[in-house]
């Protein structure tokens, strides 16, 4: 299956068979559409859940920016003219084998069109990815270990 960057997808259950973790979002038996994606350099997916509680996070996103400057771990933008939280400290890399189905609205496959958007989430998923491979982070889910074993099939 060819994966478009930024385009919602469908994960199967077996890929939380896999790799285990009580930290994981609940993927609700292969229907939640909610997984945003883009492809690093060495062609691995990462999918970044999606939220639609955007009070709750809007507040997290407000006590991080007053704490730091800036919120790295969540951002709030439209889906289908709907706000959602991308969850950025949660994405979680994947291959296509993983992949259930596109996720379609009227019949056609949902992919993030607005380029500022896009702009502003590939920028905190790329330095969010840096710092948890140089060890500054430490996501919940080892996402790294995750990508080896990937990688290598």
């Amino acid at each position: 299956m060819e994966v478009i960057n930024y385009g919602l997808y469908n994960i199967k259950d077996i890929y939380f068979e896999h790799f285990r973790s009580d930290y994981f979002t609940d993927n609700k038996y292969e229907n939640r559409p909610h997984y945003c994606t883009f492809t690093d350099k060495k062609g691995i997916i990462w999918f970044i859940p999606l939220s639609t509680q955007t009070e709750a996070y809007a507040e997290k996103i407000r006590k991080d920016e007053e704490k730091h400057g800036s919120c790295l771990f969540y951002h709030i933008g439209k889906i289908n003219g709907i706000n959602r939280v991308f969850l950025i400290g949660n994405m979680f890399p994947v291959t296509a084998d993983y992949i259930k189905k596109p996720y379609v609205i009227g019949n056609t496959h949902y992919v993030v069109g607005n380029k500022e958007l896009i702009k502003q989430i590939h920028k905190k998923a790329v330095r969010y990815l840096t710092l948890v491979e140089y060890k500054k982070l430490k996501p919940k889910v080892d996402i790294m270990k995750i990508k080896s074993v990937l990688y290598k099939r």
